[in-house]
């Protein structure tokens, strides 16, 4: 029994971690998107997450975070800020109709994922090349499952986006 309670809260911690890592530059996103859709300076938003992150980078030891990696965060970020300021000037009440707005079609959002998954992938080659954790073979597979997993959240959540819609 205690070496089954060693592996859930080893499973719990990695779950926490993969969260971390997962919305790491999608929080830093939508609150600079926030920020601008109510009057702030895209610059100054812009540079706020380039302090905050070279913070982050500089308090690294591990090896985990690094400046490759940022950078490629830095692009995603600029990429999600545009699709986040998007939703938000679409004026719609939600989430689900400010993309049926912006993206018509399902056919049209799944090629906004398709760009997103790109973005994504960057910042996953800079991580497979520049992390000291585990193999680069061990962390290309941890990677393609993690790609598998969004990939098939995000068609899921196409389907019932757009079920009923013409696609």
């Amino acid at each position: 029994m205690p070496l089954f309670a060693y592996d859930i809260i080893r499973y719990r911690l990695r779950l926490q971690q993969l969260r971390k890592n997962l919305f790491f530059t999608r929080q830093f996103a939508l609150d600079a998107s926030i920020n601008i859709h109510r009057g702030a300076e895209r610059a100054w938003e812009s540079r706020r997450i380039e302090i905050k992150t070279k913070d982050i980078l500089d308090k690294e030891k591990k090896g985990f975070y690094t400046d490759k990696i940022r950078n490629k965060q830095l692009q995603e970020i600029a990429f999600l800020v545009d699709h986040y300021l998007e939703l938000l000037g679409s004026n719609q009440p939600g989430y689900k109709d400010a993309l049926k707005s912006l993206y018509t079609s399902k056919g049209s959002y799944l090629a906004f994922v398709n760009r997103l998954q790109k973005v994504e992938e960057e910042v996953i080659r800079a991580a497979i090349t520049t992390m000291r954790k585990g193999t680069k073979k061990e962390r290309r597979l941890w990677f393609d499952r993690v790609r598998a997993a969004t990939r098939k959240i995000r068609l899921a959540d196409a389907e019932k986006i757009y079920s009923g819609m013409k696609k």
